[in-house]
């Protein structure tokens, strides 16, 4: 990957990519990025771990939370579920088994996987259809694929928008400026700024009422902004689920983040230095859950909750389904205690992960999972 890179360097007019290319190439390119390439990439034995391999308790209470707004839909009969960048499948696995307990919700659901990495969509395949669930399920390279006509049902996202490429700034003296990446003497990546990109206006935090420190360096999503509106724009009727780590405007670029919040994860290691090892780490940059807001009323989609993680699972109540389990013959619920904690507890993702529904036609209807403790005006 890092032959790729420098070679893209120097293929340009000015001898310098913006990161956001730099990230885009690293994670997606064809042939060499991390997302692109076989690996192993979850678990314990990759690089992370997200909600759904700890325990299908999470894919369990999500598909609660899809059949309560059905209901509140008035029980259509085609209804689609439609999750962004799925990874290893077992968020699909997990909702459709338990749909299937379902008789009329799971007759009405289609399930539509949008995925680009091969690797992954050969073990979502298999996983599912192990499942015996591979029948509800199709495929897509995009998101205008599965959209295609409209949607009526449910777009949904665990750990997707931090993966999408950001563009990263730099507040200058002489105003804002776009990070770039390019080669120094000894061939080794280093960054440099560059004039802003077209699409990334100079006073894009002054209309925001944001004003940074000289010297700080940020990140603006642009195309996790442009993916909300694009969804917005082509869900009918439902809810769109968002689950991610991230912070509201406020809090994401608060004085002491002059760093942003830009980072690699290598077998569990956090990576600093967003240029090292392209193509082998992870590289994330957390959700600025206000700009996704914003972006989502652009496209006339409603704001139906905002809590953090742990708060909605609770409130589509875990540990009461803990308790019942506690209580079955022979069941040893000593390591599910244990995921559980690391869902909810603020120590754990409880805090740092966020959970935003926005949607169209629902009405005034509440849903569960925002029951307890909704922070929509920390927005």
């Amino acid at each position: 990957m890092k032959t790729v890179l420098k070679q893209l360097i120097k293929d340009s007019d000015s001898s310098s990519i913006p990161f956001i290319k730099f990230m885009e190439e690293a994670l997606y390119n064809p042939h060499k990025g991390y997302y692109m390439t076989a690996g192993k990439r979850l678990g314990p034995g990759g690089d992370f771990v997200t909600a759904p391999e700890l325990t299908s308790l999470f894919g369990e209470l999500l598909a609660l939370q899809m059949i309560e707004l059905w209901q509140f839909m008035g029980s259509p009969t085609k209804f689609k579920l439609i999750e962004m960048g799925p990874g290893s499948g077992r968020l699909a696995y997990d909702i459709l088994r338990t749909a299937k307990q379902f008789k009329n919700f799971y007759a009405a659901i289609s399930c539509e996987l949008v995925e680009i990495s091969q690797d992954f969509v050969q073990r979502q395949k298999k996983l599912l259809k192990k499942g015996g669930v591979h029948k509800k399920v199709c495929w897509h390279s995009d998101i205008d694929g599965a959209l295609d006509g409209g949607v009526i049902g449910v777009i949904f996202a665990n750990e997707f928008l931090d993966a999408l490429p950001v563009h990263l700034v730099e507040q200058t003296a002489n105003g804002l400026g776009e990070v770039g990446v390019k080669l120094d003497a000894d061939g080794n990546f280093v960054t440099e700024i560059l004039p802003l990109s077209k699409n990334i206006h100079g006073d894009y935090f002054s209309s925001r009422g944001i004003t940074l420190a000289t010297g700080t360096r940020t990140e603006i999503a642009m195309p996790a902004q442009n993916w909300i509106k694009k969804a917005g724009e082509l869900l009918q009727e439902g809810m769109v689920l968002l689950i991610d780590y991230g912070h509201t405007q406020k809090d994401y670029y608060a004085p002491v983040r002059t760093n942003g919040t830009l980072a690699g994860h290598l077998q569990h290691v956090r990576i600093d230095d967003p240029l090292a090892n392209p193509g082998e780490m992870d590289l994330t940059a957390h959700v600025d859950f206000s700009a996704i807001l914003a972006a989502g009323r652009e496209a006339d989609l409603e704001l139906l909750g905002y809590t953090t993680q742990g708060w909605f699972l609770m409130g589509l109540g875990i540990l009461e389904r803990l308790e019942i389990l506690s209580k079955v013959a022979g069941t040893d619920t000593g390591p599910l205690k244990e995921a559980i904690k690391r869902l909810i507890m603020p120590e754990g993702m409880g805090e740092t992960f966020k959970v935003m529904a926005l949607g169209k036609g629902i009405g005034n209807q509440q849903l569960s999972g925002f029951r307890l403790n909704e922070q929509s005006k920390r927005l």
